[in-house]
């Protein structure tokens, strides 16, 4: 009799655990899902922001501004190289050479290039998010030096003061 009961016991016991492993399998996974979906929208406004659209998909900015923004990115991902290269260059310098035969100067200067281009490549390929974080940063800090100027202008253009400093 006694049997039975911590038999069912067991069983009850088990069956709890496994619905309570299920329902966090589901959690994890609609935790997944919402965070592909915020990681996708993300994604989308970065890359409307870099054709110069605004969140309407309506052009905002001119054929210059949209030029700049591109030049800004590529000298971000430039950056983002430079950086994936350095740490290459770290990496590398952890692993001790090898002893028996050594490397020669051409093995070594083939390796620097290897990892230049491995880092370039990892750049264009999105890297390590580096360079979508500067640019987004770069651009923000843009946009709101050109508001505190105009909100400046304003200001003085209410008390009568006209000042226009270009620089």
């Amino acid at each position: 009799m006694q049997i039975n009961s911590i038999d069912g016991l067991i069983a009850n016991a088990q069956q709890q655990g496994q619905t309570a492993a299920q329902r966090a399998v589901n959690q994890a996974q609609g935790f997944a899902q919402e965070l592909e979906k915020a990681k996708a929208e993300r994604d989308a406004a970065a890359n409307k922001l870099a054709k110069g659209e605004n969140k309407a998909g309506e052009a905002e900015l001119t054929p210059e501004q949209i030029k700049y923004n591109k030049k800004l990115m590529e000298a971000c991902k430039g950056f983002e190289s430079m950086f994936i290269q350095m740490m290459y260059r770290q990496m590398r310098q952890t692993v001790p050479e090898n002893s028996l035969f050594g490397e020669s100067q051409g093995e070594k200067i083939f390796r620097d290039m290897l990892d230049t281009q491995l880092a370039d490549n990892m750049a264009d390929a999105g890297g390590l998010g580096l360079a979508k974080v500067i640019y987004q940063q770069l651009t923000t800090r843009e946009q709101a030096d050109k508001d505190m100027e105009a909100r400046r202008q304003a200001a003085l253009a209410e008390k009568g003061i006209h000042i226009n400093i270009d620089g």
